[in-house]
């Protein structure tokens, strides 16, 4: 059985720029990513100083993750985003949750 994971990719970017990560983002989520295996889900924010975008998205497991990363459709999306803004990706697990 797999052990779902977070992948979360903190993007620092210059606020000119700020959308255009988010468009590039949009498209390889709705293009590639959702349809790949393990696919849960990704929410991407935006910081209000417009420097920093953050991508989450839940996987089925890490395997899934590294599997489309090596995908040559999703790595031409990485090297779009890397070459307007500096991506600081990781792969992270649910150890607490908290709600009202």
């Amino acid at each position: 059985m797999s052990n779902p994971v977070t992948f979360i990719n903190v993007i620092d970017v210059e606020p000119s720029k700020q959308q255009e990560v988010i468009d590039v983002l949009n498209e390889g989520t709705e293009k590639v990513m959702s349809h790949r295996p393990g696919f849960i889900s990704a929410t991407l924010l935006a910081s209000a100083d417009k420097s920093r975008v953050i991508n989450i998205a839940r996987w089925e497991s890490a395997d899934d993750v590294r599997a489309t990363q090596k995908e040559p459709a999703a790595a031409e999306y990485a090297k779009r985003t890397a070459a307007i803004a500096k991506a600081g990706p990781g792969l992270y697990s649910v150890v607490g949750e908290h709600s009202a």
